[in-house]
């Protein structure tokens, strides 16, 4: 047996840093997202109407304005088309820092320019930036290098998910470290995500919790049964996903490869579904609470058809040039269908349809099935035995996707191979393009 691993002074070395480093990216991620939202609250309009056409035309322009900035700042700062994606940043523990505050500057422009995008990937690369920052003005080795941008990532996402613990979840879950390094790495990890959370919530006093708020409903037998059928359902959509993504890359950057132009046609596309499809603005946080509130006055037919537009807008968005990251529009997705289920079966509760499916989508999208049953928990606020029918769907989706192998993705890099650690995961939403990469 291996000695306790809080005797060794490295581990006490990395939780020091922890804090440290931990606190910085809490700063540097609420650094972003308040940007990014001063520019969101300064171009868009509260009051949407989320109608049929209920669009303006003037986000037509903003949206190709937005491509075209997009397109002449990749250009004209040098950002590659093989830019490593925020998945594999937080795989290898390692991030380029020459490169990445020309992302994260794209990244603003994209979400306040309103593209089908979250910030996860602007959050990503802030922390491990902080983290690879550190490391290389105290001159640590590589291995405490990688710690240290491991430790920077868990503490922006702690402040962009508002969640500590959820956030190291998940960083574990995507990372997947080996199990001799399991304990010596989390505690870390979690170490800076409370720091960094503590960081933005002094600073935003909001929380990502309960944000979906949907009354609670009384679990029955039959509720598991149909959430394996959800899960399916799930797992169709998650296909759709990446198939649209995949054929849009394929047709677009050989069709357009001038940078400025595939950004600025994007842009001009977007704001077009945006117009047509007003639910499709943005990442859809703010979009998904509104369907909510009005779902019943939307239909399932507009709730159908944001989902699929949703899908596209989305693919364009990472297809044209867009920096930003799928995992909020993927709950979207999920969350809208669950809507559009409910609508369609009015017997099925609708925090039951909403929280399965909000969940599976992402769950196989993003590759953390564990993660995301937490989340169904904390955003929607049902209880525990509530949140295994979601976790029900979410296995069903997952075990379909990664484990059997069916809903087949044009590519074999779609999914985590589980059984091969030391395998970087390809994100879902990079799928088809061996040389071009996408955030998250």
């Amino acid at each position: 047996m291996s000695a306790p691993f809080a005797r060794d002074r490295t581990f006490w070395d990395r939780m020091g840093r922890a804090v440290v480093i931990g606190s910085l990216a809490g700063a540097a991620v609420v650094a972003f997202t308040q940007l990014v939202k001063l520019g969101t609250d300064l171009i868009w309009p509260e009051d949407i109407d989320y109608g049929w056409l209920g669009g303006e035309w003037w986000w037509v322009v903003v949206l190709g304005s937005a491509g075209l900035i997009v397109g002449v700042m990749r250009v004209v700062l040098r950002v590659p088309d093989d830019l490593s994606g925020s998945l594999t940043i937080l795989q290898q523990g390692a991030v380029d820092r020459s490169a990445a505050l020309q992302a994260i500057a794209i990244s603003v422009v994209s979400l306040v320019g309103g593209s089908s995008l979250g910030p996860f990937d602007g959050g990503i690369r802030s922390g491990a930036m902080v983290g690879d920052w550190y490391a290389t003005v105290r001159g640590l080795p590589e291995r405490e290098k990688q710690v240290a941008t491991t430790s920077g990532i868990n503490g922006s996402l702690a402040g962009l998910l508002t969640a500590p613990i959820l956030a190291t979840l998940l960083a574990t879950e995507l990372r997947w470290p080996e199990r001799r390094d399991y304990y010596r790495v989390l505690l870390p990890s979690l170490t800076a995500a409370l720091f960094g959370f503590a960081v933005n919530f002094a600073v935003v006093g909001d929380t990502f919790l309960g944000v979906f708020g949907l009354p609670d409903y009384d679990v029955r037998y039959w509720h598991f049964g149909l959430a394996v059928v959800l899960g399916v359902v799930a797992a169709c959509l998650v296909w759709v996903m990446g198939t649209t993504v995949y054929y849009l890359r394929r047709w677009l950057i050989p069709l357009l490869t001038h940078q400025v132009v595939r950004s600025t046609i994007g842009g001009l596309a977007l704001g077009v579904i945006a117009l047509l499809v007003p639910l499709t603005l943005a990442s859809g946080k703010g979009q998904m609470a509104a369907a909510i509130a009005d779902f019943e006055n939307l239909g399932a037919l507009l709730l159908v058809v944001v989902v699929v537009a949703k899908i596209l807008a989305l693919s364009l968005s990472l297809a044209t040039g867009f920096i930003g990251g799928p995992v909020m529009p993927s709950l979207f997705i999920g969350g809208i269908s669950g809507l559009a289920i409910h609508v369609l079966v009015p017997d099925i509760p609708i925090a039951l349809a909403f929280s399965a499916m909000l969940v599976a989508v992402p769950g196989v999208s993003v590759g953390a099935p564990f993660s995301m049953v937490l989340l169904a928990g904390l955003t929607v606020g049902t209880g525990a035995v509530n949140a295994t029918v979601a976790g029900v769907a979410v296995i069903t989706s997952y075990t379909l996707t990664a484990g059997v192998g069916w809903f087949g993705l044009p590519t074999d890099r779609a999914v985590v191979d589980i059984d091969e650690v030391t395998t970087t995961q390809t994100e879902l939403f990079a799928v088809g393009d061996e040389g071009v990469e996408t955030g998250t």
